[in-house]
């Protein structure tokens, strides 16, 4: 029976890659690079905020000295926090029936958790804005852990502080950290393939359950739970 299910935020729950990108590019020029398309931006998170920076730079690394890049790099991810900080919900919306799913959810009694690589006090403040932290039992971001998706640490201690068990949780994210992270405590993960990652990439995965939209995330759980 599935009584706890683990989250991935972006790509998964939220569309957050247009507020994202924005704040790329407003980096970026504030450093008077020229912008990054959204589909760079897409290929380049999911591993925590500070490698979307290094990634972000080493884009332009045929253009720019590799040593200057690396020198301005710290300063980069602090003025991309910053911005990013405070507009990180101006176009950032919900997937479609996530609201409803996780109302359904939570009135069967199933234990939820947000696990991001978004820094912490960001992943918090959308998850508040968005009117969704109250569903969850932990909402947590980069920052937390001295460890990040797909470390097994993470699941060390949630089941350790949670009294979870590997046969009754599930993982549902949108990117390769969340597949991997399944594995690696030996759960089940439901693949979105509706979020940010790029489908055949998923798909290449060969992952034992995919879904298209948020809604079969109750609709597995409920058939799982017969």
């Amino acid at each position: 029976m599935i009584k706890n299910i683990i989250f991935d935020l972006d790509g998964t729950l939220i569309d957050s890659i247009p507020d994202i990108n924005a704040s790329v590019n407003k980096t970026l020029e504030h450093i008077k690079f020229p912008s990054l398309d959204i589909e760079y931006t897409k290929k380049y998170v999911g591993n925590g905020a500070r490698l979307l920076i290094n990634r972000v730079l080493n884009h332009f690394a045929d253009k720019y000295d590799k040593e200057y890049l690396e020198s301005i790099e710290n300063d980069v991810y602090n003025f991309y926090i910053d911005y990013y900080s405070k507009h990180s919900t101006d176009n950032t919306k919900l997937y479609d029936n996530v609201l409803e799913t996780l109302t359904s959810l939570y009135k069967l009694s199933i234990n939820m958790f947000i696990i991001s690589n978004k820094p912490n006090e960001i992943t918090i403040t959308t998850a508040k804005k968005l009117n969704i932290f109250n569903y969850f039992k932990a909402v947590i971001g980069d920052g937390i852990y001295p460890y990040r998706k797909p470390d097994i640490n993470i699941w060390y201690n949630l089941k350790k502080d949670y009294s979870l068990i590997e046969e009754e949780t599930i993982m549902v994210g949108d990117g390769v950290p969340d597949y991997e992270f399944a594995k690696n405590a030996n759960i089940k993960a439901l693949i979105a393939l509706y979020g940010i990652t790029d489908k055949q990439t998923l798909l290449n995965l060969k992952n034992d359950c995919y879904i298209n939209s948020f809604k079969e995330v109750e609709d597995f759980v409920l058939g799982y739970n017969k």
